[in-house]
Formats: C-alpha cells, sequence, structure tokens
C-alpha cells in the first residue's frame, strides 16, 4: 500500500509544479511584459506624420511699366541712337514721309534710319539739354555722320539748329501701336525744377 501512496504523492507534487510553471495574469497587473523595439517602434513616436504641404505664396503682378523698359531696352541694344542731329530742308515741306505721312515743317516729327517706323522716342540735347518727345514717321538721315533728322520746329525747340555741338541723345519711349511712356516713369517725379519739355502732336493728329 506505500509505494502506491508515494506514487500518488509524486503525481501531485508533479502536478503542482506544472501549475506555478503556467504563469497567469497578476491581480493588479503590476508584472511587465518586454515587447521587441519592432513592435514598440509605433508606439514610441506615434504613426509617421506627413509634412506640411507647402503654403502658396501670391507673386505679385509684374510692373508694366518695367516691362516696356526692358523690353525697349532689348530694341535700343540694335540700333544707333547716340549722335549728330540733323533736320530737314526747308524745300521738303508738304512731301510724304516713309509712312506715307505729309512732313510739314512745323510739326514735331523725326526720321530714322533703323527704328520701326511709328516708335516713339525721347531726345536730349547736349548743348542745351532740352528734351522732346516725339514720333519717327520717315526713313534718314542718309549722312553717315548724323544719327536722326529732326523737322524744322523740334530743331529749333532743342536748340540744334543754332548750336555748334549738334549731339543729341535718344531713348525708346514707345513701339508702334503704344502711348509713350509717361515723364516721371523713366525719369522719376518731377522735381521742384520743372523741366521744360515740350507736348507734341504726331504728324498728322
Amino acid at each position: 500500500m506505500r509505494p502506491k501512496l508515494t506514487i500518488w504523492l509524486f503525481a501531485v507534487a508533479g502536478a503542482l509544479a506544472l501549475t506555478q510553471a503556467a504563469h497567469a495574469q497578476g491581480y493588479l497587473c503590476e508584472e511587465s511584459f518586454k515587447l521587441d523595439d519592432a513592435t514598440m517602434q509605433s508606439y514610441r513616436f506615434g504613426p509617421p506624420i506627413p509634412p506640411p504641404a507647402p503654403v502658396a505664396v501670391a507673386q505679385p503682378d509684374p510692373d508694366p511699366i518695367k516691362l516696356r523698359l526692358l523690353k525697349y531696352a532689348a530694341v535700343a541694344v540694335k540700333h544707333r541712337l547716340n549722335g549728330l542731329a540733323s533736320y530737314y530742308s526747308t524745300s521738303l515741306d508738304g512731301t510724304l514721309t516713309a509712312n506715307g505721312e505729309r512732313y510739314h515743317n512745323k510739326t514735331m516729327s523725326a526720321a530714322h534710319l533703323t527704328l520701326p517706323l511709328g516708335s516713339w522716342v525721347e531726345i536730349t540735347s547736349r548743348a542745351t539739354g532740352k528734351k522732346l518727345r516725339l514720333r519717327v514717321n520717315d526713313r534718314g538721315p542718309y549722312v553717315n555722320k548724323f544719327v536722326i533728322d529732326l523737322s524744322q520746329a523740334a530743331a529749333r525747340y532743342l536748340g540744334v539748329d543754332v548750336a555748334e555741338d549738334r549731339s543729341v541723345l535718344i531713348r525708346i519711349i514707345g513701339l508702334p501701336g503704344e502711348d509713350p511712356l509717361p515723364e516721371d516713369a523713366i525719369d522719376g517725379p518731377k522735381s521742384t525744377i520743372i523741366e521744360e519739355t515740350a507736348a507734341l502732336t504726331p504728324t498728322g493728329q
């Protein structure tokens, strides 16, 4: 009878050992669980957050005056614009110009060999400092030392008809079909010293 009791005691002891080996959750959940890094990654840093969308910055509209000045500068380098000025002979009064208009000695107009007909230019006399804004409506002059041919009225206003120095500076201020740029767009606002500038009307208008 004793051997059976001994076997039974061993069986109960083995069952108790297996019961202790099975690990159950504690009453107060005080046990800690070890998780691998791959599992903990999402908890440590949270889900990946996409970068914020770029904020669209409204670009200011380009200044139309500056765009025109850049365009005129590109045209100017292709033409001869500085040099000596000549003026029309009195005998040419009433003759046709290259664009079909009539030339008159008393109107403000000019001839240039290469500028597009209908271009507006601002002419400044080196000798007198006077400025004149007029439209090119003819071809000429055909003497190489001269860069522009002025109507008699324009030459008289600038003083190149009597000045020893007939040098002029020419600046494009409008291409065919455009109104000339306002003066303050080129030279800035007028100061207290008022510049003497002619108010011009194209030939035939």
